[in-house]
């Protein structure tokens, strides 16, 4: 009876696997495709995308994939390199072939979660505008179920957030490059950062969100981003917020992972059957 208690579940397992089975999505090069490796999880799981900070690598974005594994979520990692954030139409061909890959056989059925790191959340905004401009806005939008974002930058936070990924927070090259990307960013139309800040400011409407940033964050704008959850709020989205006193930037899952895997646990919700495995 016990082996055959055991085989049934064995069976359980593998039919649940197999409705979330799929191949890897064709993505644009700086993105990767990261499937759950647990097989205990449910067959509505979502699938999230996290959007990397500026210069991030793969081998950075993975840990927050691992997050999501433990949930029971496959990942796909945007890894955002400078051009990109630099260019913002260099961003908006990757969200462009990164829509296509989430309007893919494999993937057309599954709900989404967004996951913003620091200048992802403008990578998030240009996805937005692009998806804005093809159409299918609003059934896209219904399959976003989440979102979180982790010390989010705006455009005013570029020119410092771009040239502390490139050259060190707070070094003397730092300072240089922030004040040419400064000088850059003048002397240019910047509508296009905007654009894509606005469409984030905007987005209509927000999943629920879970915000999490450290008051000591040097490159982070605190009053602005509070501003802004308190504008969501009032509008009537579910906002939640995971404050730190003391971390870097983009280092709050090194900081606090307890905090921070329970916060992303509570908001995103928990797709397996066994998730202390």
């Amino acid at each position: 009876m016990l082996l055959q208690r055991v085989a049934r579940a064995q069976i359980r397992r593998a039919q649940r696997s197999a409705a979330l089975s799929t191949t890897a999505p064709t993505l644009p090069p700086s993105c990767v495709w990261r499937p759950c490796p647990h097989d205990d999880r449910s067959p509505n799981a979502p699938v999230v995308v996290v959007f990397g900070f500026t210069s991030s690598t793969q081998k950075q974005l993975a840990k927050y994939a691992k997050v999501y594994h433990a949930l029971g979520l496959d990942a796909i990692t945007w890894a955002c390199p400078p051009r990109e954030v630099l260019r913002p139409e260099r961003s908006r061909e990757t969200a462009a072939r990164l829509l296509d890959a989430l309007h893919e056989d494999t993937l057309m059925n599954r709900n989404i979660v967004l996951n913003g790191l620091s200048a992802g959340a403008y990578s998030v905004g240009n996805t937005l505008l692009e998806l804005d401009a093809r159409g299918g806005r609003d059934a896209f939008y219904d399959r976003i179920k989440t979102a979180v974002y982790d010390c989010p930058v705006d455009f005013d936070g570029v020119p410092k957030g771009v040239s502390s990924a490139m050259l060190g927070e707070g070094t003397p090259l730092q300072k240089l490059g922030e004040s040419a990307i400064r000088l850059y960013l003048s002397a240019v139309d910047t509508e296009k950062w905007e654009s894509s800040s606005a469409m984030f400011h905007a987005m209509p409407p927000a999943p629920p969100s879970l915000w999490i940033y450290s008051l000591n964050d040097e490159i982070l704008d605190i009053p602005s981003i509070e501003k802004m959850i308190a504008k969501w709020r009032a509008r009537g989205d579910d906002v939640e917020t995971l404050v730190l006193d003391e971390s870097p930037h983009v280092k709050n899952l090194l900081t606090a992972p307890d905090a921070y895997y329970d916060a992303v646990r509570t908001r995103v919700g928990d797709f397996r059957s066994n998730s202390n495995s």
